[in-house]
């Protein structure tokens, strides 16, 4: 039977200890594409050996590493969200849905490691030591939010066919571009925004390895966590480049309120992103035809030292669900 890509499935669970235990997968994740692979480093051995035809290689550095592109979901990306990030408050069950909200920001060090199932059909390829180096969401009119999750990790196990782990998918529909809304300082943006994109990079250190062992042994932070973005609008009036213009510091929230609801209450599922502090990075906009005129402005995030709870930190995640855990 032909291994078809509509039957593929992931599946994630924390590590208590990075790249290290068999925890059993714990929650189901939906996506659109993925390209999590094994590197092997082999190459051919430039020793000479009196003839000009190669005979000799090497096997280099183990490394696996990729991306998951999902549409998000108002259940089930706790998770990834705490591994971009780093920490997690959760407070709940309240009110009659007995509705959960995980607070989500930066920490110190990132938790230990995911460890992630992919079963692909023909195989159950398993991932340990995984770590969220970068995480990208992207909300465009028309489409539903989505993201990008870039992982580095330890090393890749493969079982046979049928070998993975057995659990429900959520069924509940994405985040969508109409749920969602722009606010800038603390009011919904009066231009039509037709883009927004959010990317948290935590630079992780890719290469750390050490003699006796063909795989990384760590994947520590290696730098700042950097905060980046960019919002495309419709250039209606000059209010919005003027903080360009004039380096006018900016809070910023992205704020989805989906139109399904869950439980008792019928409450909605919820998703915020706060950034207490943008400073526009550009640029200006241009004319390039006569259709309507649009123009990117890209954008640095930075924390708040005197800010209150959402903003101290220089990004935060507020994830109102039915997940009780994450």
């Amino acid at each position: 039977m032909p291994s078809v890509g509509s039957n593929a499935t992931i599946g994630i669970v924390d590590e208590n200890v990075w790249g290290s235990g068999t925890p059993t997968v714990t929650v189901r994740i939906p996506f659109t594409s993925e390209n999590i692979v094994k590197d092997k480093g082999i190459r051919a051995s430039n020793a000479m050996t009196g003839k000009r035809q190669r005979s000799l290689w090497i096997e280099g550095k183990n490394t696996v590493g990729g991306d998951i592109n999902s549409e998000i979901q108002p259940t089930n990306f706790g998770k990834l969200f705490k591994h971009a990030l780093g920490l997690v408050d959760t407070y709940g069950p309240s009110g009659t849905s007995n509705y959960y909200v995980h607070n989500k920001y930066p920490s110190g060090t990132l938790p230990a490691g995911l460890r992630i199932e992919i079963d692909r059909v023909g195989g159950v390829f398993t991932y340990n030591g995984m770590k969220v180096n970068q995480m990208t969401l992207n909300c465009s009119v028309g489409d539903p939010l989505t993201g990008t999750f870039s992982l580095l990790g330890k090393d890749e196990t493969v079982g046979a066919v049928g070998t993975g782990t057995v659990i429900a998918f959520p069924e509940v529909n994405p985040f969508t571009f109409d749920e969602g809304a722009l606010y800038l300082d603390g009011s919904a943006s009066a231009a039509d925004v037709s883009s927004v994109s959010l990317t948290v990079n935590n630079n992780l250190l890719a290469d750390k390895g050490r003699l006796g062992s063909k795989f990384r042994v760590a994947i520590p932070e290696g730098g700042f966590m950097d905060i980046t973005g960019t919002i495309n609008m419709e250039f209606d009036n000059v209010t919005t480049y003027n903080k360009f213009v004039n380096a006018t510091e900016t809070a910023l929230q992205l704020k989805f309120v989906t139109d399904d609801v869950f439980g008792a209450g019928s409450t909605p599922y919820e998703l915020w992103v706060t950034i207490p502090r943008i400073v526009f990075t550009g640029t200006t906009p241009t004319v390039g035809g006569p259709e309507l005129i649009y123009h990117d402005l890209p954008f640095i995030g930075f924390k708040d030292p005197t800010g209150g709870f959402y903003e101290k930190d220089a990004i935060r995640m507020k994830y109102i669900t039915s997940d009780a855990t994450i």
